[in-house]
């Protein structure tokens, strides 16, 4: 495929979305099939681990094959995300052994939560991005990248452009609750999406003249039955973020949306059907991105 020449820089900012956001996966798999090369990335949460390992590596093909292997991997079965996963059966519908196994674990998540500062360990998320990135800065990266997080003294959004690149995007996937926040510069810094879940504003200050946006949770999810308190703060923290993320992608050239709503944030089961539905998503757009180059 030859390459597509454009005098316009062009950026991506990647959201976040957890499994949602292996759809950025799909995405650089249509740039490199159009032969579009990316100028810069912005990534947040999950965005952030796709965009630093594509920054420092451009391939696509061995990518992919390391996020594969890593969801087969004995360290991410140790994260234990299965048990905040909610299936998509109808628990009445279920047998009883399996109601009471569900109640159970959900129950115990919640006490963990309650009583640790994370539900992963910082030695496992360590391992979880060793396993993944490369121990280098994120100046040495081959395509220009930052990361964005949130402080939690100041309240404010912080970019990160230098520095350890493993420790930045330990910093923007530090989701509150699941991963402990990271001590950066005088700073507790967690996951981006709270205060930039679609990080449109810093890949524009990197200098971009064209900035794609990809949203993996581009429609708020159907409300549940509400059943506890929880579930209703968990709710309205929900619909604010996405509120704050439709502001931000205002800003955004355009706006590419894999359908993965119905996909669980913490259930990866699905991840080569996941990254497809990005790699679609973004290949119908190819001709108005074409447009925004000339």
């Amino acid at each position: 495929m030859a390459l597509w020449f454009s005098k316009k820089k062009i950026a991506l900012a990647l959201g976040g979305g957890a499994a949602r956001g292996l759809a950025h996966i799909g995405v650089l798999q249509a740039f490199e099939e159009s032969g579009i090369p990316i100028d810069m990335i912005a990534g947040t949460s999950m965005g952030a681990i796709i965009g630093t390992m594509y920054a420092a590596n451009p391939d696509i093909a061995l990518l992919n094959e390391r996020i594969l292997e890593y969801l087969q991997s004995d360290i991410f079965k140790k994260s234990r995300l299965d048990l905040i996963v909610e299936h998509k059966e109808n628990i009445e519908g279920e047998g009883l052994f399996y109601r009471f196994s569900y109640l159970v674990r959900k129950k115990l998540f919640f006490t963990l939560a309650m009583s640790k500062l994370s539900f992963v360990s910082p030695q496992t998320r360590d391992n979880s991005l060793e396993f993944l990135l490369p121990d280098i800065d994120l100046e040495e990266t081959r395509i220009p990248v930052a990361t964005v997080a949130l402080d939690l003294i100041s309240g404010r959004e912080v970019v990160l452009k230098e520095g350890s690149l493993i420790k930045a995007v330990a910093a923007t996937t530090a989701l509150p609750g699941i991963l402990p926040p990271v001590e950066y510069n005088g700073m507790e810094l967690v996951d981006g999406g709270w205060i930039g879940a679609i990080p449109v504003g810093p890949a524009r200050e990197m200098g971009a003249d064209i900035v794609i946006a990809i949203d993996a949770a581009c429609h708020l999810n159907k409300m549940e039955p509400l059943g506890s308190g929880l579930d209703v703060v968990f709710r309205a923290d929900e619909a604010a973020r996405y509120q704050l993320s439709q502001l931000q992608l205002k800003q955004a050239d355009l706006v590419i949306c894999p359908p993965t709503t119905h996909n669980h944030w913490a259930d990866f089961s699905d991840a080569e059907e996941i990254i497809n539905k990005g790699r679609y998503a973004t290949l119908e757009k190819m001709t108005v991105i074409k447009k925004l180059l000339k």
